[in-house]
């Protein structure tokens, strides 16, 4: 059967350490975290990726029956799995990494197994550029095509890897990075300069990732070449403890709630600012615990209450929010 969403990403060991306090060797990666997310609308989600005989089975497990992850097609591979350490500031939008090991995924390359082929939707989380445009050629490859294409990146590859991800650019449908990744890639020094310069590489829609400010959705409208700017504010949380995974679980959230449409065409700007508000409320409870827990633990019904809530307050205030230019 024809999956509604692929996710493709790392899964890694994480060492995390905030102002709240230390946890070491935790589960991580962009891809564990993007389906923790997606799972709460779809359970037809199918995650690929990489780890090591270090990766410890009773995670795999637990994420399995706790959470209906599907490990099926996690490679296993001798070798180290992908792990990072991280540090974060006192104003937690800043991180410094101490660490990056990419251990077995440095030489693996993910393949489209026949069952795969035909999902409607693929999230590209962050994985080397390199690695995105392998998955993808081969979903591009096979037929049908997806639908959406939504490509995630982080600023130490796309440096890395410039041409392929200006290559992963042009394919996509929408393309997220947070600020500082975009004013990088773009050479620009403002926002908005940096969004339009994003969509002028290939996307019908940006997205820039702000952290505790938010995040501004991009997009061309039909037919014309202006852009329109969409802004959404953080959602409220009581106090944030880790930030990591934030960004993969907006992604995951939003891929999520347009997997669950089903629709046999690409989904409309209505549907992406609709997934933007449960996308902003999921990366939310994602900082109020460490590394992938609070995510692990959230269910649909909270998730979807939540956003109902942070939905009435944007009604209440819309000079936070909404369409500019």
């Amino acid at each position: 059967m024809r999956p509604h969403l692929l996710i493709y990403g790392t899964i890694a060991i994480d060492t995390l350490v905030t102002p709240k306090g230390r946890v070491d060797c935790v589960p991580g990666g962009s891809g564990l975290y993007a389906a923790l997310a997606a799972r709460l609308f779809t359970a037809d989600t199918v995650l690929l990726g990489v780890v090591g005989d270090d990766f410890p089975m009773f995670w795999k497990d637990e994420f399995e029956m706790r959470n209906g992850i599907d490990f099926r097609w996690v490679a296993k591979r001798p070798g180290r799995t992908f792990s990072w350490t991280g540090r974060y500031e006192t104003d937690m939008n800043r991180r410094t990494t101490l660490r990056t090991e990419e251990g077995v995924q440095a030489d693996w390359k993910p393949t489209l197994h026949e069952e795969l082929r035909g999902a409607k939707i693929l999230a590209l989380a962050n994985v080397t550029p390199r690695l995105q445009m392998c998955l993808l050629e081969q979903c591009l490859a096979s037929e049908p095509r997806p639908v959406f294409i939504a490509s995630d990146f982080m600023k130490s590859w796309i440096e890395r890897e410039r041409d392929m991800t200006d290559q992963l650019l042009n394919h996509s449908d929408l393309a997220l990075m947070n600020e500082e990744e975009a004013l990088s890639f773009s050479g620009q020094s403002s926002i908005t300069a940096a969004g339009e310069y994003i969509l002028s590489a290939g996307p019908r829609y940006a997205i820039v990732k702000q952290g505790s400010n938010g995040s501004l959705l991009f997009h061309h409208r039909k037919g014309e070449d202006d852009v329109q700017v969409f802004s959404f504010p953080a959602s409220d949380i009581p106090c944030t403890i880790d930030p990591t995974g934030a960004g993969d679980t907006y992604l995951g959230a939003l891929c999520g709630y347009l997997a669950h449409l089903v629709r046999t065409n690409p989904p409309e700007l209505n549907d992406i600012l609709q997934g933007m508000h449960y996308a902003t409320v999921a990366a939310g409870k994602c900082c109020t615990a460490f590394g992938t827990l609070a995510l692990s633990k959230l269910t649909s019904t909270q998730l979807q209450t939540a956003t109902e809530q942070y939905k009435a307050k944007l009604s209440a205030t819309p000079e936070r929010w909404g369409p500019h230019g």
